[in-house]
């Protein structure tokens, strides 16, 4: 999982070295705790996110989203017990300025999911790895020129071997532009 972060975050980079450069802050990054909701077993847990994007157009980011939860109940064929979850994502941000210096944006990405279970049979996997569809909506507030704060809320939805994932969460963060 942390190779895909690197490798994607990687790409991005070479991908936009030059070409957007007249635009002003091309990268942006964003990290931090985010409070996560498992419709399923109706859990709350926390966990983290990192979030790296490329402005392409004045109004669109390229971005990677990867994301840790801590553990939630899981009842399935894997366990029936405890599990968390780590997700990777690509996809794009679609900003829209909301005066005062603020901006909204509307989020959409897929990507890999992974589910990792405490509790399982003697001599079986313990992970399940799918395909995971995120939407987000949120506010970017900027503080500095180069540093801000940043709200928002999410819902990812496992695909695939991990269909039994439903999850929604909310963050607030700092974030940087370079």
């Amino acid at each position: 999982m942390k190779r895909m972060i690197v490798a994607m975050t990687a790409v991005l980079m070479l991908l936009g070295q030059s070409a957007f450069a007249a635009e002003g802050h091309s990268f942006r990054i964003s990290a931090g705790p985010s409070l996560f909701y498992d419709s399923m077993s109706q859990e709350a847990g926390a966990g983290g996110y990192l979030n790296v994007g490329y402005r392409v157009a004045p109004s669109v980011d390229l971005d990677v989203y990867g994301a840790v939860t801590s553990d939630f109940e899981v009842d399935n064929d894997l366990t029936r017990g405890d599990a968390s979850v780590s997700m990777l994502t690509l996809g794009a941000r679609y900003l829209s300025s909301m005066g005062d210096n603020s901006t909204g944006y509307i989020a959409a990405g897929i990507g890999v999911l992974k589910l990792e279970a405490d509790e399982v049979a003697p001599g079986t996997d313990d992970s399940r790895t799918g395909g995971v569809a995120r939407f987000g909506v949120g506010v970017d507030v900027p503080l500095t020129d180069h540093l801000g704060l940043t709200c928002g809320a999410g819902f990812s939805r496992g695909l695939g071997s991990t269909d039994e994932i439903t999850l929604f969460d909310l963050s607030t963060a700092l974030f940087c532009t370079f």
